[in-house]
């Protein structure tokens, strides 16, 4: 399950602000995690922004997965893309405790990676203004068995999922995920790693399919969609919709006739899976949240003297202990603490300019501006 890419990366100028690259780390199940995050240089604290997390395949990494392009179709879809980092397994290499195996080995099985993907999510919504109703999961191969693995186990943060390449870990025998929810697969039927029929570390990419059909109660029979086959790569895609379940519950199959154990990306290939996954991802939303910046909420937030030469005073009108965090014009946060109903935040270190100031509540993020002279 281990592949590597190699993109072709132009560069451009960009004049309202430097696309961002960061390698950040946390403390997560007693370990100190990495992951890698791209904010777009459009990105704006105003507009809340979806979170896409991609888990890398078994002994890659972080940096090279981020290469895979998720980051161009950021720029103009208002997505923070997140990277993260598998542990070392003593003889697997950069693996995620996936549930995928073989001959009763299991790599890393006592390591928290679902533990760590909701850490940094929540990490995630805490720095950037993120629309918490629009968080995504998806990975290759071993990612992709973890993904299905969260799908199963831990989807209460996630609007939708998608595996290429991946299936559900033979290790995994509970399948009660306790909701419906949107999920896509990719599956090449030449792939000779995880294989199309007879997977060794888990089961079938039909059996998959199968299992989130009939617990979203979608039509057991779909629409079928043919790609134009204009690139003689010997490949040819459909794509299977099951419909009909319950809200936003749809099951969307990519079949790649030909495919192996590899991400199809255009000019190469007729599809580029990518953005596929996008276009999948952003018909839903998680029903259950969302990021709340109406005006009942904003106006239990006051801010006081703005624009102000020192001393900020914050006001807010909602439970006591609130979060709050604030961040320059380039995303990065300056300040961080909380309030009980008032603070006082002494600005005189900061630089001159425009600042965001986010307050951190049950019921969704408050963003207000500020100006420091």
């Amino acid at each position: 399950m281990k592949k590597f890419y190699f993109v072709i990366i132009v560069f451009c100028s960009v004049s309202i602000a430097n696309a961002q690259w960061t390698n950040k780390t946390i403390s997560s199940g007693g370990l100190t995690r990495s992951y890698r995050v791209y904010q777009s240089p459009n990105y704006n604290a105003f507009v809340p922004a979806s979170l896409l997390i991609a888990l890398h395949g078994l002994g890659d990494n972080m940096t090279n997965f981020s290469n895979i392009g998720f980051n161009y179709i950021a720029d103009t879809a208002n997505i923070i893309c997140v990277f993260p980092q598998a542990v070392s397994d003593p003889y697997a290499g950069a693996a995620w405790n996936s549930g995928a195996g073989l001959s009763g080995y299991y790599p890393n099985a006592g390591v928290d990676d679902i533990g760590f993907i909701n850490a940094m999510i929540d990490e995630s919504i805490s720095v950037y203004a993120i629309d918490i109703s629009r968080i995504y999961l998806c990975g290759f191969s071993m990612g992709g068995f973890m993904t299905e693995k969260m799908a199963l186990q831990s989807n209460s943060k996630i609007a939708a999922f998608a595996s290429m390449s991946g299936t559900i870990g033979s290790n995994i025998s509970i399948y009660n995920p306790g909701r419906h929810l949107p999920i896509a697969h990719f599956h090449g039927t030449s792939d000779s790693t995880v294989k199309y029929t007879g997977n060794i570390y888990g089961i079938d990419a039909d059996s998959l399919v199968h299992f989130w059909v009939h617990n979203n109660a979608c039509n057991t029979t779909p629409t079928t969609y043919t790609y134009s086959n204009t690139v003689n790569d010997n490949i040819t895609v459909e794509r299977f919709e099951y419909s009909n379940g319950d809200t936003q519950s749809d099951v969307c199959f990519y079949k790649m006739y030909g495919g192996g154990h590899t991400i199809l990306y255009q000019p190469a290939n007729d599809i580029s899976e990518v953005r596929e996954v996008w276009l999948f991802f952003r018909k839903y939303s998680n029903l259950n949240t969302g990021f709340n910046n109406k005006n009942e909420l904003n106006s239990n937030m006051q801010l006081f003297p703005n624009p102000t030469n020192d001393h900020l005073t914050i006001e807010i009108n909602t439970n006591p202990n609130q979060r709050f965090v604030i961040i320059n014009l380039l995303g990065q946060i300056v300040y961080t603490s909380t309030i009980n109903k008032k603070a006082t935040v002494n600005t005189s270190g900061f630089a001159s300019g425009v600042y965001f100031l986010k307050l951190i509540t049950e019921n969704g993020d408050v963003v207000k501006k500020f100006v420091k002279q």
